[in-house]
């Protein structure tokens, strides 16, 4: 929904003036880690924020802060499959500063990559 009246809209779009726009891309990189804290990690992982831009993309894939605290337990909302693949890689992003870790059915190869990272 936009914030413009519709009245308006169209009135800018016959006139041909155009409204500025948000570019996503130029968020600072403080404003963009708040942003994707709001998401899961397994929302990071496979979801669409990695999709929006380059820089969107970088830091899902390279801000070990996003990764210091993960939650990969199942939930009936879940619309995600998660594996051990997809665990071990969250993990890997933490770059060693993983926190707190939770999840469900980890194998013994799991727990001890974890104790290892």
């Amino acid at each position: 929904m936009s914030s413009i009246p519709s009245g308006r809209r169209r009135r800018l779009r016959r006139s041909g003036e155009v409204r500025p726009s948000a570019d996503w891309a130029d968020l600072p990189i403080d404003a963009l880690l708040s942003v994707l804290h709001k998401l899961e990690p397994i929302e990071l992982m496979v979801g669409s924020a990695g999709r929006v831009c380059r820089s969107w993309r970088r830091a899902v894939r390279d801000e070990p802060e996003l990764w210091r605290r993960i939650d990969m337990r199942v939930r009936k909302d879940h619309r995600y499959r998660i594996d051990e693949g997809t665990a071990r890689e969250a993990v890997r992003r933490a770059s060693g500063r993983c926190e707190a870790f939770w999840g469900e059915d980890a194998t013994d190869h799991f727990l001890i990559f974890l104790a290892e990272q």
